[in-house]
């Protein structure tokens, strides 16, 4: 594949003669749907050989919000001959490190198109994945909601008058109707406070990773099973193309490593290039290190024995990322349901006990009265 006509560094210098520096952050973050879209649109002005000042502009015309600025700055910088990966480096976290990693890989190989290609389909099945764990949380989220709302109607309506029955009848108070009681005296504070105070925090979180610079976009995934898989996956998948097209390993596992997004992989990347530099043969290098999976060590290890190093990280990659769709999918299924039984269960023994306790006091007391 031919160079496209917009700038690869300025100067016509080597991708290797300067690293990229990110600039400080911007604040938020583009989300999953924005970033496919960037990635897409630069992917087909690339195939397409138009330039990307004019191409991001047209992109920036018909989107709207932080896209929109994203892409009139790149444009922007990219028309005054900045290097495409420089251009996106200054947008610091508004687009993730990695992105960055693997444009300067696809660069250096010549094969940028077939690179963002791979970005947009891990983003697109990220994308896809949210969406899903959505809709499948709605029906616990309404459980939920409902059976709050029923908890504050009965501390509001139904207490109250078991509680002047317990005076007339001058019956003794349980401590669990004590507790209903204070419950109920008090809904008025925390029944409004605790779903504002749960928003807040939701809130909190979000702005505290925004102050960190944490990416939303390639990142997604990390808190759910599967995270690890994912990462490795990607690794291994950037790793094969770059040693296909004949990039030197160290250089190669190291972009590998930032590309992958994981911290763990990018500082084994670094422990392997090191080492391979030094001397050390890939088996040794790979051995003293424990964040690459042992399967993936024997087949890169096989893979460079055999001469066919390229093709058995691509195998690893795709064993990686089915078992990561796997262990999704299964979280997918599994985890809703069981927040529903989990939940539903212990408000139904709130409802039983907050209404049949009370009731059966009373007519234990009712017992004792003299006819």
């Amino acid at each position: 594949m031919t160079m496209p006509d917009f700038p690869v560094e300025p100067g016509g210098g080597s991708m290797a003669s300067k690293p990229v520096v990110p600039a400080r952050a911007v604040g938020r973050s583009l989300s999953v749907d924005d970033f496919v879209v960037l990635n897409d649109e630069i992917r087909a002005f690339i195939r397409a050989r138009i330039p990307l000042d004019v191409g991001l502009r047209g992109t920036a015309s018909h989107s709207e919000g932080l896209l929109r600025d994203v892409a009139n700055r790149i444009a922007d910088r990219t028309a005054r001959g900045v290097a495409l990966t420089e251009a996106v480096a200054e947008e610091g976290t508004a687009v993730p490190a990695e992105y960055r990693a693997l444009l300067l890989a696809g660069l250096r190989t010549g094969r940028l198109a077939e690179v963002l290609e791979s970005i947009s389909e891990v983003g697109e099945s990220i994308s896809g994945l949210r969406r899903q764990l959505r809709l499948s949380m709605v029906y616990p989220a309404i459980v939920l909601m409902l059976a709050y709302g029923l908890f504050l109607g009965l501390l509001i309506y139904v207490v109250p008058t078991l509680h002047r029955t317990q005076e007339m009848f001058r019956m003794q108070e349980s401590t669990f109707l004590r507790l209903l009681i204070s419950a109920s005296e008090t809904v008025g504070i925390w029944g409004i406070g605790l779903p504002l105070a749960l928003i807040a925090l939701w809130i909190v979180v979000r702005l505290y990773g925004v102050m960190l610079g944490r990416p939303s976009s390639l990142d997604g995934l990390r808190w759910l099973p599967g995270a690890r898989e994912v990462g490795v996956s990607r690794f291994a998948h950037v790793l094969a193309v770059l040693v296909q097209h004949g990039l030197p390993f160290p250089d190669a596992v190291r972009l590998s490593g930032d590309a992958s997004g994981s911290t763990k992989l990018q500082s084994a990347a670094g422990a392997i290039a090191k080492d391979v530099e030094s001397g050390a043969s890939l088996d040794d290098a790979l051995a003293g290190v424990r964040s690459i999976p042992a399967f993936l060590k024997w087949l890169m290890v096989f893979g460079a024995q055999q001469g066919s190093l390229a093709d058995s990280l691509r195998q690893a990659a795709a064993v990686y990322e089915q078992r990561a769709l796997v262990r999704l999918d299964r979280f997918r299924r599994l985890v809703p349901p069981v927040i529903v039984l989990v939940f539903g269960g212990l408000i139904t023994l709130i409802y039983a006990l907050s209404v049949f306790v009370p009731m059966t006091d009373l007519l234990q007391s009712l017992e004792g009265v003299p006819r």
